[in-house]
């Protein structure tokens, strides 16, 4: 059957209940009516022996709160809805227990977010005979009632109260003062309050052709256009009946149209819908029935979001304002604050448009979502739970800007004022350290390296912060001074023009190789290991320097390990390669009273080998030498065995061995007086004399 021959059947059985009016007529009617529109009873709530009565569901279908006299006094109960029936009914003790044997509790109805109660009660204390009423959820328990105030309520009765989904708008009944003749019953009229920053504005009468004298109940559903409530007005087929209106694009209110999906021959009030739309609850006779809305008699298309907002470490639940706009207009639709006691928010958006979602909370970040509705034919549920963080994680990259070195840094976090706020200690093995910088602040973030130009940076944590997390990369510049090297030859003093230098850092992986008799700049603070060679004909030299924390050139005597301060420069005198020729080799050391090499001596020996294969002529002598300190046939013993562990790491290493002779001196030949340990630590040498070597023409 379709709607039209609904609509006449519907006429008909009107017309023909109107001409007589007994019990048997309207039982008829109800009947045909059932028959159309199958009306289930909620038998999980109603009850034979109470009346139950007013149902408001909340947004997402879960959660009922009805009025019931089960106790003899009219109570606000509330139900859940789970595994498809009503569970769990208890009475709202906060709210009844602020009555008293003579006084009413009765119209409640939902928030759309399911976080307030509103109803009308006659409490004493009240602006008049009746007064509208709200409670908050906190976690599983409600407030005690709190009224509205005089803004709302007046010196007669105000009640019925339903509120739209974004808050703004009130609706709520005042006693008429437009009773249609022939009616007895007790009448209202149908009002509405705007929210505003200030206030609730004056509350005005719904214009005609909403209010016709006698109405009651208004119910504002989830797309804030749609408005049922009961009414007594000609047409009828009962006692109250359900009407439904709409605004217009104008924002006029369209003539009302009786809802025949639910209307019976009784009274039929208390309209309650999910956002969902597809399912009425109200009240008929003594009890809860719910019926399916017709496809043509449904609302706007909804989306229902809804999770928790909480705190991003602790994970509990936070007040927070949330405003939602236009994505295209930037219009506001709405804002408000969720509940405090738990953090959940539920909101209602009309398909059709693309909206944008922003929370913010004093001293937390904000979060912003995107939700594009336009495309939206059927109601839909979002599930976003929003964590929200009082601290971001800066993550600060320290590196060493040529080496790319991790560096072992101070960073130091100031305020807008000035004030230091924190300081953190970077280990120098990691690059990246976390600084946690509280929401809310600008800081000015400053990062001091020893021996390295300190930078700083600045980074605003306030407005709308989405991300906790930020990066920043720091590139320290050392600091640096000029350091003179000249290669001379070690006879006549000359300039070593061909000569090549190595520089190897010791404090860092850091090498530079150049040619000699020029100034290079180097790092303040780090030593350095200096070599010069020569391909013309000359044996290698090395020495140990340290530029100072204060930029000094500090020379390190290569025997005593002793450190001096030269301002001149750094001077290598580099042997030419002539049978005969002796090179002491530098930082050879040996296990005590051993032969055995320390590995620190590999370096000075490696030299050596390079040498010998860049001259493949050259025979050599390895001299190794004692102090005076013990026997002396031991220290020869000794000498020649450490001589002899220096050739076999030399030719370990692709040396011929005939190339090479040992030999172990003692302490036979002194360069100094064995007089003081400074110079017993000069006497203690390996020397390399070369036996033999034929040079090329351009050497």
């Amino acid at each position: 059957m379709n709607y039209y021959n609904k609509i006449f059947l519907i006429i008909a059985l009107v017309f023909s209940a109107s001409i007589a009016y007994s019990q048997s007529k309207k039982d008829s009617i109800e009947q045909v009516l059932d028959s159309i529109y199958p009306k289930t009873i909620v038998a999980e709530i109603s009850s034979d022996e109470f009346t139950e009565y007013a149902p408001s569901i909340s947004a997402n279908g879960r959660i009922m709160i009805f009025e019931s006299n089960q106790n003899g006094l009219w109570n606000l109960y509330l139900t859940r809805f789970e595994e498809g029936k009503w569970i769990d009914e208890v009475p709202i003790d906060s709210v009844n227990m602020a009555a008293d044997s003579n006084d009413v509790i009765s119209g409640p109805n939902f928030s759309y977010d399911g976080n307030r109660i509103y109803f009308h009660a006659s409490f004493d204390g009240g602006f008049g005979a009746e007064d509208i009423y709200f409670s908050e959820r906190v976690g599983d328990n409600w407030t005690e009632p709190e009224n509205m105030g005089p803004e709302i309520n007046s010196s007669s009765f105000d009640g019925f109260p339903t509120i739209s989904t974004d808050g703004k708008t009130l609706y709520f009944t005042r006693n008429s003062k437009n009773i249609p003749e022939g009616i007895n019953e007790f009448c209202y009229e149908i009002y509405a309050s705007q929210k505003t920053d200030s206030g609730w504005s004056e509350p005005e009468v719904l214009p005609y052709p909403v209010n016709l004298g006698c109405e009651k109940a208004p119910k504002i559903m989830a797309d804030n256009r749609t408005l049922i409530f009961a009414s007594l007005r000609e047409g009828g087929i009962g006692g109250f009946d359900l009407y439904q209106t709409r605004l217009n694009e104008d924002g006029d209110w369209i003539k009302p149209v009786p809802l025949e999906y639910v209307n019976t021959t009784d009274d039929d009030l208390f309209s309650s819908i999910s956002a969902s739309g597809d399912l009425m609850y109200f009240s008929k006779r003594n009890d809860i029935y719910s019926v399916e809305i017709p496809q043509e008699f449904r609302q706007f298309q909804n989306v229902t979001l809804q999770g928790v907002i909480r705190d991003a470490d602790s994970k509990e639940g936070l007040s927070a304002s949330i405003r939602i706009t236009d994505a295209n207009t930037s219009e506001i639709i709405t804002s408000f604050d969720n509940n405090p006691s738990d953090g959940f928010y539920s909101i209602v958006l009309s398909a059709g448009r693309a909206y944008n979602l922003e929370v913010r909370k004093e001293d937390y970040s904000s979060a912003l979502y995107y939700y594009d509705l336009r495309d939206i034919e059927s109601y839909q549920e979002y599930e976003q739970n929003i964590d929200l963080f009082t601290t971001a994680h800066l993550n600060v990259n320290i590196y060493d800007i040529e080496l790319y070195d991790p560096l072992k840094s101070t960073i130091t976090v100031k305020n807008t004022s000035g004030r230091t706020v924190d300081i953190v200690e970077s280990d120098g093995q990691n690059w990246k350290t976390r600084v946690d910088l509280p929401i809310g602040n600008a800081y000015t973030v400053e990062v001091e390296s020893e021996n390295f130009k300190s930078k700083s940076f600045s980074i605003d944590l306030t407005g709308l912060i989405l991300y906790r997390v930020y990066e920043e990369d720091i590139e320290l510049i050392p600091e640096k001074i000029g350091v003179p090297i000249n290669v001379n030859d070690l006879l006549s003093g000359g300039s070593v023009s061909s000569s090549t230098l190595i520089i190897r850092n010791k404090t860092r992986n850091e090498e530079i190789v150049i040619s000699g008799n020029q100034t290079i700049n180097l790092r303040v603070g780090d030593r350095y290991m200096v070599e010069a060679s020569s391909d013309r004909g000359y044996a290698f030299n090395s020495t140990e320097i340290e530029i100072s924390n204060q930029g000094k050139l500090q020379t390190i005597d290569e025997s005593t390990g002793e450190i001096k301060e030269d301002s001149k420069g750094v001077e290598l005198k580099l042997q030419p390669l002539a049978k005969d020729a002796n090179l002491t080799l530098k930082d050879i050391y040996f296990e005590s009273n051993s032969s055995d090499l320390f590995e620190s001596s590999f370096e000075e020996l490696d030299r050596v080998i390079k040498l010998m294969k860049s001259y493949p002529t050259m025979k050599i002598e390895i001299a190794a030498h004692t102090d005076d300190i013990g026997a002396a046939a031991y220290n020869v013993r000794l000498s020649k065995q450490r001589a002899n562990s220096v050739i076999s790491y030399i030719t370990s290493n692709g040396i011929e061995e005939d190339r090479l002779i040992s030999q172990g001196y003692g302490e036979s030949k002194p360069v100094v007086p064995n007089d003081s340990e400074e110079n017993r630590a000069k006497n203690r040498r390996v020397e390399l004399k070369i036996l033999d070597i034929q040079l090329a023409q351009n050497d």
